[in-house]
């Protein structure tokens, strides 16, 4: 129950994180369109409305600079058919001057536009009957007095329109310019903030990843372990102790060296449980576990192979010293054990059998030792080291 709750909030944990990440990328992408629009409307908004104004703005400059030359050539003019041709021109100059800043009134503008295209207007108006007076002088040949209106009236009032659309023209690059830099900032800000949440995004997503990997592997250690380990003692398991025996034989035979297993029974562990039941039982036989660990070496396996049965494998030990593990675990196993507020004495028969005088395969070697244990516990004594006359005997017994 506790595992399913413990799996169930990683799973949580993880899909959670997976909806940040989708989350930022969704943000990301959001980020990103929207900037897209901002920059299409100011790229449409300088192409189609500033540049246009410019050029308009242009277009009025120019065509009032022409008109002020094609009225000089009106007034100097002596031909009739030449001047006529050049008044026809004047005229056509002064519609195209009137088209370019009606479409320019036709945009969108700012105050300091429409103000400045309502000087323009003014001044136009203001200097419309001088330049007809001139046209008008320069058609009937007064040479005396349509250089002086040209001079003293017609001039200086072009000169204000021309400045006056100087500074649109000045006023509409500015613009212009300032739309870029606000592009340009508006840039730089998506780029950073898109930045920010792809690197958060990707640092979340390798965090995720890293998380599963980790749990992953936690899961994968935990199942091995339990595949290969008893649960209740955590010792080898069977699977694992015939593994580590088929080494242990196979390293015997490539270096010629010897092992021996000493194959152990509790004395009188069913009247244990049935007389203080199960829960007692598995204290006693997970006491016993720690016991067979803390009086063996790091470098031997301790196993059990089920019920009270447990087996050890001594590496590159002579049965002398074997011997001396065997009075040692008989020792440890003898002390009382203090469970349940109860003192409880336990008892072992242990069998001895070595490689490669007693067998040279798992098989064997587990048998053998399994008949000098019965044998020790037939004869009420800790252990006994196989021998063929004990298997001989033990036949007869059966």
């Amino acid at each position: 129950m506790k595992t399913q709750t413990s799996t169930h909030g990683i799973r949580s944990r993880i899909h959670f994180g997976f909806f940040i990440v989708a989350l930022l990328m969704v943000a990301l992408t959001f980020v990103g369109l929207k900037h897209m629009a901002q920059v299409n409307t100011q790229i449409k908004n300088i192409v189609e409305n500033n540049n246009v104004k410019i050029e308009l703005g242009h277009v009025m400059k120019n065509t009032l600079h022409e008109r002020a030359l094609s009225m000089h050539s009106v007034a100097v003019l002596r031909d009739e058919f030449l001047q006529d041709e050049e008044f026809m021109h004047f005229n056509r100059l002064g519609a195209k001057y009137v088209q370019a800043r009606q479409k320019l009134e036709s945009l969108s503008l700012t105050d300091n536009e429409e103000m400045i295209l309502d000087k323009i207007k003014t001044l136009t108006k203001e200097t419309q009957p001088y330049v007809q007076e001139v046209i008008q002088l320069g058609l009937e040949s007064n040479d005396d007095a349509i250089f002086d209106k040209i001079r003293d009236l017609a001039i200086p009032n072009q000169r204000l329109i021309a400045e006056q659309l100087q500074t649109l023209v000045d006023l509409q690059q500015d613009q212009a310019k300032i739309a870029l830099e606000e592009e340009e900032s508006s840039y730089q800000n998506a780029r950073t903030l898109m930045l920010l949440l792809g690197g958060l995004a990707t640092i979340l997503a390798i965090l995720i990843a890293y998380f599963v990997s980790r749990h992953v592997t936690k899961q994968a250690n935990l199942l091995e372990h339990k595949a290969l380990h008893d649960e209740l003692t955590g010792l080898a398991n069977r699977l694992l102790f015939h593994d580590r025996l088929q080494t242990s034989i196979m390293r015997g035979q490539r270096q010629a060296m010897f092992f021996s297993t000493i194959l152990l029974d509790l004395d009188g562990f069913k009247m244990i449980n049935d007389t203080l039941g199960h829960n007692i039982g598995d204290l006693v036989l997970k006491e016993v576990a720690r016991r067979l660990k803390n009086n063996v070496r790091k470098t031997d396996t301790v196993a059990r192979l089920g019920g009270d049965e447990f087996v050890i494998i001594f590496e590159s030990l002579e049965r002398d010293r074997v011997i001396q593990f065997a009075d040692k675990i008989e020792r440890a196993i003898a002390e009382p054990f203090l469970l349940g507020g109860k003192k409880i004495d336990v008892g072992v028969s242990m069998g001895i059998a070595s490689y490669p005088e007693n067998g040279q395969d798992c098989e064997t070697l587990v048998n053998r030792a399994d008949i000098a244990m019965y044998a020790a516990k037939r004869n009420n004594v800790p252990y006994i080291c196989y021998t063929d006359d004990i298997k001989s005997s033990n036949l007869k017994a059966m």
